[in-house]
């Protein structure tokens, strides 16, 4: 898929709190980060926003569906704690640890903490629809 209006290009800086959980969002170029100050009651919040909105529970096929909206944008998205990496999804990435333990090879762990809430139920494809909708509201403001 490719975008008629060239490649994307982000830039912004957002500060927010999803129910008592702090979070920074910073764009430039085509890289997101999302930087929670605690990444597990992030998306544990996010996804049950997700999940009620829905009435389906997301999973890994929503994670891969996800990650390829990425990518086919061109956009990577870094989810983070203050202090270390959590996992990074879309565009330039190629996991087999992700393909093995997640479903798809366009996101990478980078920490034990995305494998085992994986397993309870995909809580980053939660953190990845956050980082496609703040890109989105990040472009537009651009416009």
């Amino acid at each position: 898929m490719t975008d008629p209006h060239g490649p994307v290009h982000l830039s912004g800086e957002l500060s927010l709190d999803v129910e008592g959980v702090g979070v920074q969002v910073h764009a430039d170029g085509a890289d997101v980060r999302i930087v929670a100050d605690d990444p597990g009651a992030f998306v544990a919040r996010v996804r049950g926003a997700a999940t009620a909105r829905s009435g389906v529970s997301p999973g890994r096929r929503d994670l891969a569906g996800l990650a390829e909206a990425l990518a086919a944008s061109g956009i990577t998205a870094h989810l983070e704690s203050p202090t270390r990496p959590v996992a990074v999804a879309g565009a330039g990435v190629d996991s087999p640890a992700g393909a093995l333990l997640l479903g798809t090879r366009l996101v990478q762990p980078r920490a034990a903490v995305v494998v085992i809430a994986a397993r309870r139920g995909g809580w980053l494809l939660a953190a990845g629809a956050v980082a496609v909708v703040l890109a989105t509201v990040l472009t537009r403001r651009r416009r």
